[in-house]
């Protein structure tokens, strides 16, 4: 039995020890050196390229494919755009303090967001979001990982684990590193033949949602490195993702956690000009056309409200 045990004991200081030694060598010598992609690169080129912005862009596809950084001038002109395809708050409450741990201090953030994002979601959606900033490791990721279950901490506990599915994405923008420019982080989608279709599916927000609950995570952090925080909310297609009463309870909640700043044009009634269809790829996203009449919009609304001078009010 001695025997079995001592076995055991050494294939399992040989798993950790080759976990530990081949992450660290992926980590330091490939994924550090990644300035591109959404597994980890566009946070890198944040943190190497950009510590110091005017702004700082956050939130889901809805922010990488339609605010375009270059146009909004009310906040100024140093700015990246970090948004994620498939991100929602919680997302981009762990980016900001994965940033700010690494001494990204921009001078506004305007964040994304949209009603859909704060409905009752599983565990598992709760996984899907922290596992989309592995390998990343810091105090408030691990405190997600163990509301998300034992099964999770065990997993978490390997290094080879948390870079799980991202390795191949990683190094090929490894090999791409030194062919990567100076960027904004925005992309704009191109149109395509297929006319949006509005949807009629209908969102309530919900206090308890693990989303509802990130939110006063990104105004704390802002509030502890001077960052001011608006919160930016657009239209969609024929109102496909709005909500009237959904709009009102979310918005109220925001200012109850003293998230005053916001910017709301949910409503396409706010921007008839973006109500045709040439501006939409589909039901939630702009086209190119759309996000540059977008952006421009956006940034009257922040002159009219007072956001000048690089980001002051």
């Amino acid at each position: 039995m001695k025997t079995i045990l001592k076995k055991i004991a050494i294939v399992c200081v040989a798993i950790i020890a080759f976990d530990r030694v081949a992450a660290y060598l992926f980590m330091h010598l490939i994924f550090d050196k990644t300035v591109s992609g959404e597994s980890g690169g566009t946070i890198n080129y944040a943190i190497e390229r950009n510590p110091h912005l005017d702004f700082l862009v956050l939130g889901a596809s809805r922010a990488e494919h339609q605010i375009d950084p270059a146009a909004l001038t009310a906040l100024g002109a140093n700015s990246y755009n970090l948004g994620i395809d498939g991100d929602n708050v919680l997302a981009s409450a762990l980016i900001l303090d994965i940033l700010v741990r690494n001494g990204v201090r921009p001078k506004t953030l305007l964040l994304q967001t949209d009603l859909f994002e704060y409905t009752t979601g599983t565990t598992q959606d709760m996984i899907d979001q922290i596992d989309r900033l592995y390998p990343y490791d810091t105090p408030l990721i691990r405190s997600y990982v163990a509301k998300a279950g034992l099964a999770e901490e065990i997993k978490y506990f390997f290094d080879l684990y948390k870079l799980n599915r991202k390795m191949l994405d990683v190094g090929y923008n490894f090999l791409k590193r030194n062919s990567v420019g100076t960027t904004t982080g925005f992309v704009p989608l191109p149109p395509i033949a297929v006319p949006p279709q509005i949807s009629t599916t209908h969102y309530a927000y919900d206090d308890s949602s693990v989303t509802a609950q990130a939110m006063p995570l990104i105004k704390n952090i802002c509030d502890e490195y001077g960052i001011r925080l608006i919160v930016v909310l657009p239209p969609s297609y024929g109102n496909s993702l709005f909500d009237a009463g959904g709009e009102k309870h979310m918005t109220d909640a925001f200012r109850a956690e003293g998230i005053t700043d916001i910017v709301d044009l949910a409503d396409i009634a706010k921007t008839p000009t973006l109500a045709s269809a040439d501006n939409w790829r589909d039901a939630e996203h702009m086209d190119a056309l759309g996000a540059e009449t977008f952006s421009k919009i956006l940034n009257e609304k922040l002159l009219l409200s007072g956001y000048g001078n690089g980001g002051g009010k």
